[in-house]
């Protein structure tokens, strides 16, 4: 019996050895296992922030869903897009933010696992509804089948596409000629209006300079003009007179304006021009009409009047003489009265014809109106060459004039001549006076001239000046 109690006295020593590193050992591991446990729960607490940071940070609206549509989470900028909280989001059916007649496609998007882009019409929270573009990824979570939806509202980016469209169809369309070059003036567009008016298609002027369009009549001076107001940063207007493909020239109103980017630097230029020529024709005819006879297309009362006042102005600046011939033909009456206006008319334009080859260049002949010319004779050096330019315009018009029905005949005429300053010191004392010695040739027999001082036909005052 004492040997019994002694070995077991002698086995709980022993256990009593072991126990106690035992479970020094025991709750050591347990202590590790605890550590172990709260540092991978902060670790994965941690990752679940950052990745909800994420979804947050997101410029897109994110929403998980299950099972086919049920939404179990989302973020904020889920909410701002759809208009409802993310509470309110939380176990709604993710087809409560799709235009229904959308339902079906997204239905075989997320069944066929599709997560390529796609676009539908999403619903509001107030029913409004706007354009989204989707892209989705199907994953299995346990039991649930999981959707992972990117939801983007592409409403603004579509107006401006829509708009960008409506204007590239403006400039396709316009028939104002729109060329755009890069800021070394290469051309980098064309419309087609460009094309029809040149006769450059799209590549045959991409890359080249609008330079090949110059006529070459306009001075350097002028595109030294037009470079400086442009590199400025300020707008240009102008005529362009250009040549096409073919060499045919043609006038263009040109606007032409720089093209900045964000930090103020000009990176292109963008010209709308419009053929003018048409307008520039008419508006020369118009300038024409009122300046010239349209019939014999010498200058017009007016136009000669006026460069008669230039004349006389010069004339006092410089101290020089100058004479003023007033003819009047004789017979033109009965040449009308005989033939009719058609012949009527030959006769003055055959009379203005003659009178224009008799006289200088840097002198002027003009129609007063009727049968009534008259011619400034720009310089005199003698008193005599103004004769001798009347007796010229005697002998040309004497000659006979053909007339429309094949028919030849002649006319007379009579000249008065008035010299500046003797006779007159202004234009219309100079046509007056001219008028006067005319009308004085005319009471002596006609078809002859006289100065307006001598009075008397033929004479010529053989005086120096």
């Amino acid at each position: 019996m004492n040997s019994f109690y002694e070995s077991y006295q002698a086995c709980l020593h022993r256990w009593d050895v072991v126990l106690l590193p035992l479970t020094l050992l025991v709750c050591s591991a347990l202590l590790a296992v605890m550590l172990w446990y709260l540092h991978a729960r902060r670790r994965l607490c941690m990752s679940e922030e950052h990745f909800r940071n994420l979804a947050e940070a997101s410029f897109e609206g994110i929403i998980l869903s299950r099972n086919g549509g049920t939404i179990c989470d989302s973020n904020e900028r889920a909410s701002e897009m759809s208009g409802f909280s993310r509470q309110e989001l939380l176990e709604r059916s993710l087809y409560c933010l799709i235009a229904p007649e959308y339902h079906t496609q997204v239905h075989r998007a997320i069944a066929d696992g599709f997560d390529g882009p796609y676009e539908i019409e999403g619903v509001r929270a107030d029913g409004s509804r706007y354009l989204l573009e989707v892209r989705g990824k199907t994953f299995q979570s346990g039991r649930h089948t999981m959707r992972a939806s990117t939801l983007r509202d592409v409403t603004a980016r579509r107006a401006k596409e829509a708009q960008l469209r409506k204007l590239s169809a403006a400039v396709e369309h316009s028939p104002a000629s729109i060329v755009i070059t890069n800021r070394d003036g290469a051309i980098e567009y064309v419309n087609p209006a460009f094309s029809r008016l040149t006769g450059y298609s799209m590549q045959e002027a991409l890359g080249q300079n609008p330079r090949i369009l110059k006529a070459g009549d306009q001075p350097e001076e002028f595109y030294r003009e037009l470079w400086a107001v442009l590199l400025r940063g300020e707008e240009w207007r102008g005529e362009f007179h250009n040549k096409r493909k073919d060499g045919s020239l043609f006038w263009e109103m040109a606007s032409i304006s720089p093209i900045l980017n964000n930090k103020g630097e000009i990176i292109s230029f963008v010209a709308v021009k419009e053929n003018i020529t048409e307008r520039k024709e008419l508006r020369d005819r118009l300038e024409q009409m009122a300046q010239f006879d349209m019939l014999t297309g010498l200058p017009n009362r007016r136009m000669f009047l006026d460069r008669l006042s230039q004349t006389v102005a010069i004339a006092q600046r410089t101290e020089q003489r100058f004479a003023l011939l007033f003819v009047d033909l004789d017979g033109f009456k009965r040449i009308n009265d005989s033939y009719g206006h058609e012949a009527g008319d030959r006769v003055l334009k055959t009379v203005a014809a003659r009178l224009a080859a008799c006289i200088r260049m840097s002198d002027t002949v003009g129609r007063m109106g009727g049968d009534e010319f008259t011619i400034i004779l720009s310089t005199l050096a003698h008193y005599e060459d103004a004769g001798q330019v009347a007796d010229k315009i005697l002998d040309a018009l004497s000659r006979p004039i053909t007339l429309p029905d094949g028919q030849q005949d002649t006319v007379g005429s009579s000249i008065g001549i008035s010299v500046f300053p003797e006779d007159a010191q202004d234009g219309d004392g100079l046509l007056a006076t001219a008028d006067d010695a005319m009308y004085k040739v005319k009471r002596n027999g006609k078809n002859s001239y006289c100065f307006y001082h001598s009075c008397k036909p033929v004479a010529v005052v053989q005086e120096t000046i």
